[in-house]
């Protein structure tokens, strides 16, 4: 019996991950996982439990070693979801882990409300729920900051975000896992910039933005305020440093997908391509 596969349209929404089967048979339900999909960027946090017990809310730069390892045991990336026929590609253009050496792809089936995704170039089996599937348009913006060389990303739906900010240095190799490159860095500051890589999810409410889960424990309960350029081809975010310090960040839009209204001053405008 044929099983019915969604267009990439059909993924527009926020997911939760219910259930993880891996290749040798163990699996995971109680790993945070929130995969939020725009038209083709989206964001994926995962976060395992008791991980903001360990950090808190500290700056990376006031971490001790051992919680900075602990910060390893997240995985998150941002990117292009791509579509050929039952076939997906999670193409991730930030990646708080160095690269893996096989395509993240699988195909995608529904069974009943739950959609399953199945690997392609490993073994593995996830079950999504959907969080919220709004109605209308999703709409998302692929960043650059040329000024730190680092790419950033937001999609925004319905009353949900995800906010991600790339590396200013990229990891010194991509051969290495990062708990190996953590633990081998010889000064905290060190280290600290090799987890320096921000994906956060985050909710709307009254044109607040503010972040609810991230991969820098600092963020959490942030407000990003995203506010259009003068020119309009831009955003103005409110980022931090390592040690938390509040600074503005200044993106200029790389590309655009889906109009999105934003507060500006005494007005709104739509995001616009450069």
């Amino acid at each position: 019996m044929s099983r019915p596969s969604p267009a990439l349209a059909d993924l527009h929404g926020v997911w939760r991950r219910t259930l993880a089967r891996e290749a040798d048979g163990s699996t995971d339900r109680v790993t945070a996982t929130t995969w939020v999909q725009g038209p083709s960027l989206f964001g994926d946090l995962r976060q395992p439990p008791g991980l903001e017990e360990r950090v808190g809310g500290t700056s990376l730069q006031d971490l001790d070693r051992p919680q900075l390892l602990a910060l390893c045991g997240q995985k998150a990336f941002a990117g292009t979801l791509e579509q050929d026929g039952e076939a997906f590609g999670w193409v991730r253009r930030i990646d708080l882990h160095p690269s893996a050496p096989l395509p993240d792809a699988g195909t995608l089936h529904w069974e009943g409300a739950v959609l399953v995704e199945e690997g392609l170039h490993e073994d593995y089996l996830e079950h999504w729920e959907p969080v919220e599937r709004p109605p209308g348009s999703p709409a998302a913006a692929l960043l650059d900051d040329s000024e730190e060389g680092c790419a950033g990303l937001l999609v925004r739906v319905g009353s949900w975000f995800c906010y991600a900010r790339d590396r200013s240095v990229p990891l010194p190799t991509l051969l290495v896992p990062l708990v190996e490159q953590v633990r081998g860095c010889g000064r905290r500051a060190e280290a600290a910039a090799l987890l320096d890589c921000e994906v956060s999810i985050g909710r709307i409410r009254a044109d607040r933005w503010e972040i609810v889960r991230s991969t820098l424990p600092h963020r959490v309960g942030a407000h990003l305020h995203p506010e259009l350029s003068r020119a309009g081809d831009g955003l103005r975010i409110r980022d931090t440093d390592r040690r938390g310090r509040a600074r503005p960040r200044d993106w200029r839009f790389a590309r655009v997908e889906g109009p999105v209204l934003l507060p500006t001053t005494g007005e709104r405008r739509e995001w616009t391509a450069p």
